[in-house]
């Protein structure tokens, strides 16, 4: 049974790398703890900001973002917590319980606020930084706070004047090969197949005449009563029609199941895993708990690192 009072969050793992740009004449090695000291100092010059001048408007998706906060937990550890609020979104409101009309209350330029939560740690022996990035449909995406997180470093290289130019990109961390995550799981639940529409020979895909179904199909199988796991026969056939680029049918595969973590997803497209995290709820907004949600974060980072 579901905790009213949980929800679960989606986690995606990425590599973050911060870059040191120097004058020609300059020969000095890239210092990554300097690199941790600056961008440590970097955030505090953030946050020192208004939020009037800290804003940044994304104007193509008519959204707000800024940094609302960051906890420094030394020697290149943070956890940071973003905001955006959408605006231009202007509806009658209503009471779903009377069906009371309000009308419309907000004005163009409010928005709601919501959260998007990133985890940075820093690896001994590597000159990147590990990020744990909530997905978050209605926050941001983790490109708008890189993208976010530059246009601010640039003004802090130009204020103060700073002999280093810093710059931030991050990259997908991969994920296990396909089949081993699959072999790992202790549960599958969902498999789900995209092929082309032109290989469905169905009378349904020609209902009504229809002619603006999208060129490829997903088609989710749920799983038999009765076994914990799809046959492992089963997916690796299914695997290897995707890998057979010239005769093969199947685009894509995607399994959601548990594995020793909890929830996962994983996809032959993208060879990267999702997870969920299981955190608590926000009284009133529903939101998550950027507490809670801190601490199972770090609680699942320890495990990976045993691996």
């Amino acid at each position: 049974m579901n905790n009213p009072d949980k929800k679960k969050v989606p986690i995606y793992f990425y590599y973050l790398t911060i870059s040191k740009q120097m004058e020609s004449q300059d020969n000095s090695k890239y210092d990554i703890e300097q690199i941790k000291e600056s961008f440590s100092n970097f955030l505090e010059y953030v946050l020192d900001k208004e939020l009037t001048v800290r804003k940044k408007n994304i104007i193509n998706s008519e959204k707000i973002i800024w940094l609302d906060s960051y906890e420094n937990l030394k020697d290149g550890n943070y956890n940071l917590i973003f905001k955006s609020a959408k605006y231009n979104h202007v509806r009658n409101e209503i009471d779903t319980e009377t069906m009371t009309e309000h009308g419309t209350r907000k004005n163009p330029q409010d928005g709601d606020e919501e959260k998007t939560h990133l985890c940075i740690r820093f690896f001994k022996g590597n000159d990147r930084f590990l990020t744990v990035y909530e997905s978050n449909h209605y926050g941001l995406t983790l490109k708008s706070i890189v993208d976010y997180l530059n246009e601010q470093f640039k003004l802090y290289n130009e204020d103060l004047q700073e002999k280093y130019y810093y710059s931030i990109e991050y990259e997908a961390m991969p994920g296990e090969d396909f089949l081993s995550a699959i072999k790992k799981s202790k549960t599958t639940s969902v498999l789900k197949l995209t092929v082309s529409k032109e290989d469905i020979k169905d009378d349904f895909m020609k209902f009504a005449g229809r002619t603006d179904i999208a060129d490829e199909i997903e088609i989710s199988l749920k799983r038999p009563k009765g076994i914990k796991k799809f046959p492992e026969n089963l997916i690796k056939e299914y695997y290897d029609d995707s890998q057979d680029k010239r005769k093969g049918k199947i685009k894509k595969i995607a399994i959601k199941g548990t594995n020793e973590f909890g929830d996962f997803e994983v996809d032959s497209e993208i060879m990267r895993m999702k997870h969920y995290l299981t955190v608590n709820k926000e009284t009133l907004t529903k939101e998550v708990d950027s507490k809670d949600f801190f601490i199972q974060a770090q609680v699942f980072i320890t495990e990976m690192r045993k691996k």
